[in-house]
């Protein structure tokens, strides 16, 4: 979803419905005036008392309070809840930014209301303010949850509400027609202007300029907000990167473990602060996932979700102990004031991508994504282990910025600031049994 797109498609909505307001009000005799007395007789000629009456609940959720308060409000506390507060910002100012623009077309063409109205209304007949509304709640649900049955849901819910209008002879069909253009064309205008702040849609990495590749590459993919569908593909990559990069699939007796410690729970934790990598096809491809901070993180990784998950993973019982030991003791083991960086690098982040997303820089905008969002809440600074073997990832944070950290042998630390202060590199803290870490 690109912001481009939102400005173009919201513009040309909003423009073609003032477009069809000059033509409806202003020129002589209106241009359609015809075709919306046709239709409003045919609606009065079809009527049925179950359609009255779905019509006239319709008119009451669509208007009033209900529309202007009840439904905006319940929106945002349903983003709210989702941890999408900035979505529900999005949402508030869409809806204030559509109610106005219809209330100022309203002023400008002052057009009349059928004669025959069934149901008492405002000034203004052009456009319905109610199938703007629908538009509007339409749009916005698909910006920020964008999947096709949100969209299909949303203009079966516009077309509802405008047909409910022409039923009750309270509004001319054009009425309709402009009003849900004037909705959605507002919601992607707003759309437009927060998208990235407000992690809105699908976000295009900043290089590709468009929905494919140059010529002879691969699609591009796309970047966007992690959703609770996402979780078995986040089990899916981690193992298949978990091996310093490469594919670990059957080197445990359960594959899960790897994204029961690494991935998964930080979704559950804290799906603020995760995205992922979708493939042109629809497939999770990549991820990153991070707590802002460590210790409160692991206190809950020790109380809340390891004890759901270590009956799943016994020990072998073998000695020396197994490589799938390690990481099921590493799990045991995690608790808050163990990192000894956490300190001056409170957050810390995981991220894993499949080698077909490589050379589209996916794995920086995921990053940047997350080092965006982590300034915005004043996080300190953050921190990360990775395999020493994995020199493909050392030089790759090292471009972000990143720097090298104290480390002990088997994993190497790298850290940023995003406060201004300078890198702490300690000499002589104790050390960390990080053994189990070395995955990446």
């Amino acid at each position: 979803m690109q912001r481009r797109w939102l400005v173009a498609t919201g513009g040309s909505l909003i423009t073609v419905a003032c477009l069809l307001g000059i033509l409806v009000v202003l020129l002589p005799q209106g241009a359609t005036n015809g075709f919306d007395a046709a239709w409003n007789t045919a609606m009065a000629e079809i009527r049925q008392p179950w359609m009255l009456a779905a019509a006239h609940a319709l008119n009451r959720i669509g208007g009033g309070w209900v529309a202007t308060v009840l439904v905006p409000v319940l929106i945002g506390v349903l983003m709210i809840v989702l941890r999408r507060w900035r979505a529900a910002v999005y949402a508030a100012i869409a809806f204030v930014a559509s109610a106005a623009l219809v209330q100022l077309l309203k002023e400008i063409y002052a057009r009349a209301r059928p004669d025959d109205m069934l149901v008492s209304s405002d000034f203004g007949s052009f456009p319905s303010g109610h199938a703007a509304n629908a538009a509007t709640i339409a749009t916005v649900l698909w910006i920020v949850f964008p999947r096709v049955w949100v969209a299909v849901a949303g203009i079966l819910w516009t077309v509802a509400m405008a047909l409910s209008r022409t039923l009750l002879s309270v509004h001319w069909i054009t009425d309709t027609i402009g009003g849900a253009m004037v909705g959605a064309g507002a919601a992607l205008v707003v759309a437009a202007a927060v998208l990235a702040w407000a992690s809105l849609g699908w976000q295009r990495p900043e290089s590709t300029g468009g929905p494919l590749a140059a010529e002879g590459k691969a699609p591009v993919s796309l970047i966007r907000p992690y959703r609770p569908s996402d979780r078995e593909s986040l089990y899916d990559v981690c193992v298949k990167t978990a091996d310093a990069g490469g594919d670990a699939t059957g080197l445990f007796t359960d594959d899960r473990l790897w994204g029961d410690v690494f991935a998964v729970p930080y979704a559950e934790r804290h799906p603020d602060l995760c995205w992922v990598v979708e493939s042109a096809d629809g497939r999770t491809v990549g991820y990153v996932v991070a707590t802002d901070d460590t210790d409160a993180f692991e206190r809950w990784f020790r109380d809340e979700w390891w004890p759901t998950r270590a009956e799943n993973y016994p020990l072998s019982g073998e000695d020396p102990p197994t490589r799938q030991d390690g990481i099921i003791l590493y799990a045991s083991r995690r608790g808050p004031a163990r990192e000894t960086h956490a300190r001056d690098y409170p957050a810390h982040l995981h991220i894993d991508l499949l080698p077909e997303t490589q050379g589209q820089g996916l794995g920086r905008r995921l990053v940047e994504t997350l080092f965006e969002e982590l300034r915005r809440r004043g996080v300190a600074g953050l921190h990360l282990g990775m395999n020493p073997e994995n020199n493909g990832a050392g030089a790759f944070y090292e471009r972000l910025g990143m720097h090298r950290l104290d480390s002990d042998p088997d994993t190497v630390m790298y850290g940023v600031r995003f406060d201004g202060a300078p890198f702490a590199v300690p000499n002589a803290r104790p050390p960390v049994d990080r053994t189990a870490c070395r995955r990446r």
